[in-house]
This record gives structure tokens, C-alpha cells and sequence, in this order.
């Protein structure tokens, strides 16, 4: 009886170790799977395209589409290049401010791309009394935009000089666009002006600003 009892005894100890072995690899099992996850989910883990951190990112060194923003559809238009003008030069019709003053017209006529014009060319006249580089006068500059074929025009206003007094005869006038620094020759149109003390005061020889045809 005590080698049944020994022997059933000894039967329940190893069910019982079997029975705790098993839980003991059901539990290790459970816990390395539940690791395992948690650690490879957050490298492994991608957020959608443009959401989450990748936003964040973005945002400091966010760059606005092409041609969008605040500026969108207003790209800076080029000043007119000399090359892309067609000059011209005629003896001026427009009412001169004081009765003795004349004037001459000179026109661009864009051959080029849409481009702009702003303030007053540059006019130098070679004459018989030397060279002299015409004066702006008080009228104020504005934007001029020429789409191709379109023309500008400015007026230089002149003294005529007094009967029976000698005058400067223009030989070569030179003309540099507003913005430019390339130069054309043409030829002066216009009547010899008064110098020195036939002048006539400070308002003798001045020229506007460019202005659009039409």
C-alpha cells in the first residue's frame, strides 16, 4: 500500500510539473510575441503621406507651388532691351509751353517680347557750340508696358534761338533708353536752339519723361 501510494504520489508531482512547465512556456511565449510587437511598431510604422511628423517638417521649409503665393500670374516684366526698340524721330507738333519753344518726338516701337519702360532716356546733342546732355524736366515718370508692336514716345522741348543771333546747330543726337546703358545715333530733326545768353532762362532745353502712344 505504501509503494501504491508512494508511487501515486509521485505520479501527481510530475502532472502537476508538467502542467507548470507548459503555463510557464505559454506565458514566455505570449510575453516575446507581445514584445516583439511593441518594439518593431513604431520603426516599422509610417504615417500617411503628408500628415504626422513629415508635416512638421515640411512646414519650416514649406515652398509654395510654382507661380503660386501672392504672386502668382504677376511675374516681373523685363525692362526694354535697345536691341528689342525701334527709334524713330520727328519734329514735334504738341503745343509748346511758351510761344518761341519747339519740340521733337522721339518713339520706340517694341519689336520684342512684352517688356516695360520707365522714367527718362538719356538724349545727348553734339553741336557747333559743343556737346550737352539734355536736362529732365519736372513731369513725373510712370510705368510704360509695351506688348510687341506697341510704341512710347517722349517730347524734348527747345528755345529757338532770337532772329540775327547765331544758334547750335545739332549734328548728332544720341539717345539711351530709360533702364539702359546701349545707346543709338539718329538725326535731329529740329531747328537750332538757342545758347548763352539767348537762352532765355533754365527752361531753354528739357525733356519729359517716356510716355505709351495712344
Amino acid at each position: 500500500m505504501r509503494v501504491q501510494r508512494a508511487l501515486a504520489a509521485g505520479a501527481v508531482l510530475v502532472v502537476a510539473g508538467l502542467a507548470m512547465t507548459a503555463c510557464q512556456d505559454d506565458v514566455s511565449g505570449s510575453a516575446g510575441t507581445g514584445g516583439g510587437q511593441a518594439a518593431s511598431a513604431p520603426s516599422g510604422a509610417k504615417a500617411p503621406a503628408g500628415t504626422g511628423g513629415g508635416s512638421s517638417a515640411g512646414g519650416a521649409g514649406a515652398k509654395a507651388p510654382a507661380g503660386g503665393g501672392a504672386g502668382a500670374g504677376r511675374a516681373a516684366v523685363a525692362s526694354c532691351a535697345t536691341d528689342n526698340l525701334i527709334p524713330d524721330v520727328s519734329v514735334g507738333n504738341a503745343t509748346p509751353p511758351e510761344a518761341d519753344m519747339r519740340s521733337v518726338t522721339v518713339s520706340f516701337v517694341n519689336k520684342g517680347g512684352t517688356c516695360t519702360l520707365y522714367g527718362f532716356a538719356g538724349v545727348n546733342l553734339v553741336t557747333s557750340e559743343g556737346a550737352t546732355d539734355v536736362p529732365r524736366g519736372f513731369q513725373q515718370p510712370g510705368t510704360v508696358t509695351l506688348a510687341k508692336g506697341q510704341g512710347s514716345t517722349f517730347t524734348i522741348w527747345y528755345r529757338t534761338n532770337p532772329d540775327g543771333h547765331p544758334g547750335a546747330k545739332v549734328t548728332t543726337m544720341t539717345i539711351t533708353p530709360p533702364g539702359e546703358t546701349h545707346s543709338v545715333k539718329m538725326n535731329w530733326p529740329g531747328e537750332e536752339f538757342a545758347t548763352g545768353a539767348d537762352a532765355g532762362g533754365t527752361d531753354t532745353l528739357y525733356l519729359e519723361p517716356v510716355g505709351k502712344n495712344g
